[in-house]
């Protein structure tokens, strides 16, 4: 793993370096000057008060705001991506089984989870109802139905997840484990389509617990109930 990370680096500066002039004109412009300046970087990012020149030659100037931008774009990403395989091995530490069963159950909860979402986007719980057990699957229909009732529309798209976490074994047939992910979601008027709220253009991103029964009878896991987390 550390190994990858010190190719991805040597990768992202190798390709900053050499780009062409007029790609480092912007990014060169708002490291060190007068936007870079005005918030207190400057010329002292490029020039030592000994030097007996007023500048640094160009291949000078395009090195080391290669190597500058190599480091902020690189050693962030590098941390982002240790903290999610640290906290995907959690995850999978706290799950039962092989970790050949683990990674089937987690891809068992992506299907339900996208299944659930386009079932509502499409106000036909009904297609999927073997992803509900039968109490979330009647709730879900009666709030579809009272929208409906309502002249409203829910639309939720373009829907990814973002992170699992937090599996918590409850007992053998039943778990609950924490859904990140971000999604269009808005409110729109049944017969004329105006927006009511939310928006149309601005992903949103949301944070769940959802519980899972095992049905004996179906063979499968199900959803039974969603319960929001509510982010600042």
């Amino acid at each position: 793993m550390k190994k990858n990370y010190q190719v991805i680096c040597l990768l992202i500066m190798a390709f900053l370096f050499f780009m062409p002039v007029q790609a480092f004109a912007v990014a060169g412009g708002h490291g060190g000057g007068s936007t870079g300046g005005g918030s207190g970087g400057g010329s002292n990012s490029y020039y030592r008060d000994d030097r007996s020149t007023t500048s640094m030659s160009e291949s000078e100037n395009f090195l080391y705001i290669g190597l500058s931008l190599g480091s902020i774009i690189v050693f962030p990403l590098v941390k982002k991506k240790r903290v999610q395989y640290v906290e995907f091995n959690d995850l999978l530490s706290r799950m039962p089984g092989t970790k050949r069963e683990k990674k089937k159950l987690l891809s068992e909860i992506n299907r339900v989870f996208y299944a659930i979402q386009k079932a509502w986007e499409e106000e036909a719980p009904e297609k999927v109802k073997n992803c509900y057990t039968p109490r979330l699957f009647e709730e879900h229909q009666q709030v579809l139905q009272k929208n409906k009732d309502e002249g409203v529309r829910n639309h939720t798209t373009k829907i990814t997840i973002q992170e699992l976490g937090n599996y918590r074994q409850i007992n053998e047939n039943s778990f609950s484990i924490r859904i990140d992910f971000s999604c269009f979601d808005y409110l729109v008027d049944r017969k004329n389509q105006q927006l009511i709220s939310g928006d149309k253009r601005e992903r949103l991103y949301f944070s769940q617990v959802w519980y899972f029964n095992y049905s004996e009878k179906d063979k499968r896991w199900q959803a039974d109930f969603i319960q929001p987390i509510f982010l600042d």
